[in-house]
């Protein structure tokens, strides 16, 4: 790695955990750079703008997350059953999640708050994430059961991104809290 990419790279993590800890309001290019070990305008070398910054970020946790969970399931192979497939990602999601991750993390914080077409542009790069989530559920659902996917999918995302902003290390780790997750949704969704 270069210095250029060691900067960028010491930038993007910096924001992001900026981004996850204060959200995009209280987000301070100073801090940013300081958290990054160097000076304000040397962010200007890596990104044109803050807006650029932040939507790298964005883009960086929706890649990272829905990498982790594509190879949490693929690795189950094909002939699984797909209620564990969907039992595997919903795991593989709150561990991740729950694992520290800052860039997942500022997505879930600071997405709603994005500006218009950074938001519109985020939401492209989401797609590949909605829909595998959206194979999987399908998938799962058995024959006769009218469950609308769509809005489990959006439920059960919603459900599970919000596991960062009230999680706490205490009695249950993130693989307990990750396995009720999946109990409380697929017996209600699937039962």
């Amino acid at each position: 790695m270069n210095d250029t990419d060691s900067g960028k790279k010491r930038i993007l993590d910096s924001a992001a955990f900026i981004l996850s800890t204060k959200g995009l309001g209280a987000a301070r290019l100073s801090e940013i750079a300081q958290g990054a070990g160097m000076l304000a305008p040397s962010i200007y070398h890596h990104f044109k703008s803050k807006d650029e910054l932040v939507e790298q970020v964005m883009l960086a946790g929706i890649y990272n997350n829905t990498r982790h969970i594509v190879a949490k399931v693929e690795v189950l192979g094909a002939a699984t059953p797909p209620v564990e497939r969907l039992r595997a990602a919903i795991i593989a999601h709150v561990e991740f999640l729950l694992s520290g991750d800052d860039f997942s993390s500022a997505v879930a914080r600071v997405f709603d708050d994005l500006p218009g077409e950074m938001k519109q542009r985020v939401l492209a790069a989401y797609a590949t994430f909605d829909n595998y989530w959206r194979d999987l559920l399908t998938a799962a659902v058995p024959e006769g059961n009218d469950a609308q996917a769509t809005v489990a999918r959006k439920f059960l995302i919603a459900m599970l991104d919000s596991c960062p902003t009230w999680y706490r290390a205490g009695r249950l780790g993130p693989t307990q809290i990750a396995n009720q997750a999946a109990d409380l949704f697929l017996k209600g969704f699937l039962g």
